[in-house]
């Protein structure tokens, strides 16, 4: 039921974004003259393929790590907490390895351009704030934890214990040391992918064309790593949060809480409703990723004559 209403918001919240972006995506919509359709197309084409050939990548190592997680219960839910940003990962990665070039023929006229392009200049300012910021928060929480957590009769430190009582899973340095390593992978899958983009050869002939492909793998690398990153961020604050509450809080037998221990119990239950939020905004960033990532970057092809942006911009440069 939990999964129902999650899935349902998550939408709900992907439909208000996508009605409120629908004039802005529209200028994402390139249509090409009849001349260059057949070039065009195929460009179009392995832009799609590529993006699918990503997606199925990071659906593969989901599969997979939920299989290890259940012929392995000794590892105590490591291998799903991993599970988001390893797919994302692969399927940045996929992204980045399997180039696609607008330039197919040789004589094609390429251009250098006098401004030069960064891993920053397909996207918004707060499009690579966002990632940065969650990237910051999830080393910086899995430190706190790893210091506030304590160690299990096995020796891994992934309980809390508050006076006298001790509660688990807790992401103290048994989850939180993959998590910064993650992160750390995650954040440099994202700068070559990102690099990728903004380096490849760039013909005159498609320049609006290029230019809104460009932009839309922009906004799939971001929104995927940034929704990969809240996604498993969510989980770990879920996980600290109630195992904290529990830790803090004095059970009667009959599983009646008579008593909670202050300030514990109150951060306990803000991790609670923090990793509810971040949860909600990684399935919302994951699945518009994966919404612009089959979005065709071809509107149409103008008769023969017919202006057209890609046109008017050949013939200024």
């Amino acid at each position: 039921m939990l999964f129902l209403i999650y899935f349902v918001l998550v939408f709900i919240v992907v439909g208000i974004v996508r009605v409120g972006s629908r004039k802005r995506l529209a200028g994402l919509v390139v249509t090409v003259p009849e001349i260059g359709a057949v070039t065009a197309r195929r460009f179009a084409r392995s832009i799609m393929l590529r993006n699918i050939a990503a997606l199925a990548a990071g659906g593969v190592v989901l599969w997979a790590l939920d299989l290890v997680n259940q012929a392995q219960p000794g590892w105590y839910g490591l291998p799903l907490m991993l599970a988001p940003g390893l797919a994302a990962t692969l399927g940045l990665l996929v992204f980045a390895l399997c180039p696609t070039r607008i330039v197919t023929d040789r004589s094609s006229r390429r251009s250098a351009d006098l401004v030069p392009r960064r891993v920053w200049s397909y996207g918004p300012a707060w499009g690579f704030l966002l990632p940065l910021s969650a990237a910051v928060a999830v080393v910086v929480f899995a430190i706190i934890a790893g210091l506030a957590s304590s160690a299990q009769l096995d020796g891994a430190f992934r309980s809390i214990t508050i006076g006298s009582s001790t509660s688990g899973p807790y992401p103290g340095w048994y989850y939180g040391l993959p998590l910064i390593g993650l992160t750390v992978l995650l954040a440099a899958a994202t700068l070559f992918a990102l690099g990728g983009i903004a380096s490849a050869a760039r013909s005159e002939r498609f320049a609006e064309l290029d230019r809104a492909v460009r932009i839309l793998a922009t906004r799939v690398v971001m929104q995927l790593s940034s929704g990969a990153l809240f996604l498993y961020f969510g989980g770990v604050l879920l996980f600290a949060g109630w195992a904290t509450r529990n830790a803090a809080t004095v059970f009667a037998p009959g599983g009646v809480a008579l008593s909670s221990a202050q300030p514990a119990a109150a951060i306990g239950l803000t991790e609670v409703i923090v990793g509810l939020v971040a949860a909600l905004l990684g399935g919302v960033l994951v699945i518009l990723s994966i919404l612009d990532a089959t979005r065709q970057p071809l509107g149409r092809v103008a008769p023969a004559g017919a202006p057209t942006a890609d046109a008017a911009s050949a013939q200024q440069s």
